[in-house]
């Protein structure tokens, strides 16, 4: 009865011994992870209750960031609209220098004049097209598709190009001052977009394609907007149909479709001068203001970014506090449960080695 009794005992305690070394194995495991990801294994667990804080406080810093993230990428796509816009403007300096210099009569450089801004008109139109992450950053809200057609190209939607829509209206250049005068009223129809003997000539139909300065209604159409935070909007589109832009390439045109130092008149030659450099000097002050807004934005934009890298870093200190584990009290208890782990081992091996042997006198 002795001996039944013994082995019963026996195998109890080893079952016992099994399920304590089990049991401290999983705490062991789980201990171990928590040390190495620096957060609890069982955060419901843990946390009871204020697990769904925790779980709400990391969709408020996972928002947060996207928001950083986005106006990161927002400050790109404004530093490259602002090169952008500053070479523009450098260009039709360039061209207004040699304009002054040429304004009363043809001097040094009026006969390449002509030359000067068809390259002009080149570069401006190419800063006009240009694209960031494959957004038309100067096309509006219609930012898919280039919005500046190139000089001698055709407009598929007229069939004219701006070179041909320009010609067809200067032909071989002013003979007279009256008639210089008609024909710079004529082109300042077709950059208000309001020349009505063609509509297809105007400047919203053949030159640009992007979103039109106003809707149907004559209602200014939605400018490209940004949300910075989840209750702050900026508008900062710019867009190749502003009036600077419009009147560069007009002063530009002027000078690109007629070779003023083939000008004898000096009343014709001076009229049409005038115009292109008056209206090279309001694109030249209006493309400043231009580069000023956008450095305004961009001043928004870092702001709005730095106050929620602030908030961020708060929340984030909020869910260490909630997920994170003390790294000591977490060392110790993996060094309690190996050493719990070492005496059961111990235990378990002694257990293994006894037999009937160790109770036969």
């Amino acid at each position: 009865m002795t001996l039944f009794n013994s082995r019963v005992s026996s195998y109890q305690m080893n079952y016992f011994m099994r399920a304590n070394v089990n049991s401290a194995t999983v705490k062991l495991q789980e201990a171990t992870k928590e040390l190495g990801t620096g957060r609890h294994a069982n955060l419901f667990k843990e946390l009871g209750p204020r697990s769904a804080s925790a779980l709400q406080m990391r969709v408020t810093e996972t928002t947060t960031q996207s928001f950083v993230t986005a106006n990161n990428v927002l400050a790109s796509k404004l530093e490259t609209t602002l090169a952008a816009t500053n070479s523009i403007r450098e260009t039709v300096s360039s061209v207004l220098e040699l304009s002054l210099l040429n304004l009363t009569r043809p001097n040094t450089g009026a006969e390449a004049l002509q030359a000067e801004a068809r390259a002009a008109i080149e570069s401006v139109v190419g800063s006009l097209n240009q694209s960031f992450n494959g957004d038309m950053i100067f096309a509006g809200i219609a930012s898919r598709h280039a919005p500046m057609t190139r000089w001698e190209d055709v407009n598929p939607d007229t069939g004219l190009s701006p070179e041909g829509v320009i010609n067809s209206i200067v032909g071989a250049g002013p003979p007279d001052a009256a008639t210089a005068g008609t024909m710079i009223a004529d082109i300042q129809a077709v950059f208000d977009s309001s020349y009505a003997a063609n509509p297809n000539m105007n400047y919203e139909a053949t030159f640009y394609g992007g979103t039109p300065l106003l809707d149907g209604g004559g209602n200014p159409n939605a400018r490209v907007t940004a949300r910075l935070d989840s209750d702050q909007e900026l508008d900062y589109g710019v867009q190749a149909n502003d009036p600077a832009f419009r009147e560069a390439l007009r002063g530009l045109a002027l000078l690109a479709s007629v070779d003023v130092s083939q000008v004898s008149d000096e009343a014709t030659y001076q009229a049409w001068m005038q115009e292109a450099v008056d209206s090279l000097a309001a694109a030249s002050e209006g493309i400043l203001k231009i580069t000023t807004d956008v450095g305004f934005q961009q001043e928004v934009v870092e702001t709005a970014t730095q106050r929620l890298e602030d908030v961020s870093i708060i929340q984030r200190l909020q869910v260490a506090r909630l997920e994170n584990v003390d790294a000591y009290e977490v060392s110790a208890q993996i060094a309690s449960l190996e050493a719990q782990l070492q005496a059961s081992y111990s235990v378990t091996a002694r257990l293994g080695q006894l037999s009937i042997l160790n109770y036969m006198r």
